[in-house]
Protein backbone atom coordinates (compact mmCIF):
# COMPACT_ATOMS: atom_id res chain seq x y z
CA UNK A 1 0.00 0.00 0.00
CA UNK A 2 2.89 2.39 0.69
CA UNK A 3 4.18 1.91 -2.84
CA UNK A 4 0.78 2.82 -4.24
CA UNK A 5 0.61 5.89 -1.98
CA UNK A 6 4.04 7.04 -3.15
CA UNK A 7 2.95 6.70 -6.78
CA UNK A 8 -0.06 8.92 -6.08
CA UNK A 9 2.15 11.48 -4.33
CA UNK A 10 4.57 11.26 -7.25
CA UNK A 11 1.88 12.54 -9.57
CA UNK A 12 1.63 15.72 -7.51
CA UNK A 13 5.10 16.25 -6.05
CA UNK A 14 8.52 16.50 -7.74
CA UNK A 15 10.77 13.40 -7.58
CA UNK A 16 13.32 15.27 -5.42
CA UNK A 17 10.79 15.94 -2.64
CA UNK A 18 12.44 14.94 0.67
CA UNK A 19 10.99 11.95 2.50
CA UNK A 20 11.96 10.86 5.99
CA UNK A 21 11.41 7.55 7.73
CA UNK A 22 11.77 7.26 11.51
CA UNK A 23 11.64 3.83 13.11
CA UNK A 24 11.24 3.41 16.88
CA UNK A 25 11.08 7.17 17.48
CA UNK A 26 12.46 8.30 20.87
CA UNK A 27 13.63 4.80 21.72
CA UNK A 28 17.23 3.66 22.20
CA UNK A 29 17.22 1.90 18.81
CA UNK A 30 15.75 4.86 16.89
CA UNK A 31 16.67 4.82 13.21
CA UNK A 32 16.27 7.68 10.72
CA UNK A 33 16.43 7.39 6.95
CA UNK A 34 16.27 10.29 4.49
CA UNK A 35 15.55 9.85 0.81
CA UNK A 36 13.67 11.50 -2.01
CA UNK A 37 10.20 10.61 -3.17
CA UNK A 38 11.71 8.93 -6.23
CA UNK A 39 14.36 6.99 -4.31
CA UNK A 40 12.55 5.79 -1.17
CA UNK A 41 12.82 2.02 -0.79
CA UNK A 42 9.50 0.91 0.69
CA UNK A 43 11.15 -2.16 2.22
CA UNK A 44 12.78 0.04 4.90
CA UNK A 45 9.34 0.92 6.29
CA UNK A 46 7.56 -1.39 8.73
CA UNK A 47 4.89 -1.13 11.42
CA UNK A 48 7.33 0.60 13.80
CA UNK A 49 8.05 3.43 11.38
CA UNK A 50 6.49 6.70 10.37
CA UNK A 51 6.91 8.27 6.93
CA UNK A 52 7.02 12.05 6.52
CA UNK A 53 6.79 13.57 3.04
CA UNK A 54 8.05 17.13 2.71
CA UNK A 55 6.27 19.98 0.98
CA UNK A 56 7.54 22.40 -1.68
CA UNK A 57 9.54 24.35 0.94
CA UNK A 58 11.13 21.36 2.70
CA UNK A 59 14.91 21.07 2.48
CA UNK A 60 17.50 18.71 3.94
CA UNK A 61 19.86 20.70 6.17
CA UNK A 62 22.68 18.98 8.08
CA UNK A 63 21.02 15.59 7.65
CA UNK A 64 17.56 16.71 8.82
CA UNK A 65 14.37 17.62 7.03
CA UNK A 66 13.51 21.28 7.62
CA UNK A 67 10.26 22.97 6.61
CA UNK A 68 9.91 26.70 7.29
CA UNK A 69 6.76 27.67 9.16
CA UNK A 70 5.63 30.02 6.41
CA UNK A 71 4.28 32.84 8.54
CA UNK A 72 5.94 36.07 9.59
CA UNK A 73 5.52 38.02 12.79
CA UNK A 74 3.67 41.28 12.37
CA UNK A 75 4.70 44.45 14.16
Amino acid sequence: QLGAALKILGRHRPPLTPVGVVRNASRPDEWVHLATLAELDVTVVDMYGVVVVGNSDTRVVAGRMVTPRGYRWRS
